[in-house]
């Protein structure tokens, strides 16, 4: 794939934003006990993750249409990296922690620890101290069949994941060498050990990035497990290279966007970066297993 750049995001971009639907306006089909007229996606823009996050909400019917009186949440966020735009803001991750919270959350479940340090990069690391202590992790795995899988039949994840209430994907939409691009979908790796992980990258546990096909194949299988309840992709900064670690180029299309389809936040979030969902193999392997939709034209999609 040929590197991303300014030139190509920008036209992109206006193409995207061109295109928009209000889902008020195009009323879709009923998804997962939503009203019928909430929009797939919703977009937002500016520098205030606290309010944003839950702009995104209310437009997708409430919090409440997710986050119910004492649930369990449990949250996938990737934090692993410290160069620019490879990992999830953390002023995303405890605005939506701090929503969840002050909407009746009686648990959040953090399933991969998050890196030394990355809290506290947060503005609200100070203000949140309360959030952040309370938030668990998991270490406990087991080992999970996955009977429609292609290539991938089994696979070692955290026991949390299965066992929460509702569970909300927050990657940083991305480059990755492997697949090109990194986000819902490729982050729920994130779940699953370094064991699984080697042979996702190839059938012989080698790892490598060589085999593209096999590994979306695998990644797809993978999120055959569970689908997210809702998704809240950091689409602030990405970087455009060097992915999942960089460092490299980045760009800013400085916007958080939600819903409930994982594969179509996915293809919407690489279109914001200048990619060609068309050469993202891991859209077309999720998409037939019926994880979601690809075809961004059958979406509704509301900017704020």
């Amino acid at each position: 794939m040929k590197k991303i750049t300014r030139r190509k995001f920008v036209k992109t971009s206006a193409v995207i934003g061109g295109a928009t639907i209000i889902g008020s306006q195009f009323p879709g089909i009923l998804k997962a006990g939503i009203p019928a007229d909430i929009p797939d996606i919703v977009t937002v823009s500016g520098d205030d993750p606290l309010s944003n996050i839950q702009k995104l909400t209310e437009a997708l019917g409430g919090i409440d249409q997710f986050v119910k009186s004492g649930n369990t949440i449990g949250i996938l966020v990737n934090s692993p990296w410290k160069n620019p735009g490879t990992y999830t803001s953390p002023d995303v991750t405890l605005s939506l922690v701090n929503h969840c919270l002050e909407s009746g959350a009686g648990k959040i479940i953090c399933f991969k620890p998050a890196r030394e340090g990355y809290w506290e990069e947060s503005r609200y690391f100070d203000q949140m101290q309360k959030e952040i202590d309370s938030i668990t992790y998991c270490s406990e795995r087991i080992t999970k069949a996955i009977p429609n899988g292609v290539e991938l039949k089994k696979a070692e994840i955290f026991k949390g994941f299965l066992d929460v209430d509702v569970y909300i994907s927050i990657p940083v939409a991305k480059h990755h060498t492997g697949t090109f691009f990194s986000g819902n979908l490729k982050g729920l790796m994130g779940v699953s050990s370094s064991n699984t992980n080697r042979h996702m990258h190839s059938p012989d546990g080698e790892y490598t990035y060589d085999k593209h096909e096999y590994l979306a194949q695998c990644i797809a299988d993978l999120n055959l497990i569970r689908k997210p309840d809702l998704c809240i992709v950091d689409v602030i900064e990405c970087v455009l290279e060097n992915g999942p670690r960089g460092p490299g180029e980045t760009i800013k299309p400085n916007k958080i966007i939600a819903g409930i389809d994982p594969v179509a936040l996915d293809v919407y979030g690489s279109k914001l970066m200048g990619l060609d969902p068309g050469e993202i193999l891991t859209f077309q392997k999720a998409y037939e297993h019926g994880l979601g939709e690809i075809d961004i034209d059958k979406l509704t999609i509301q900017n704020l």
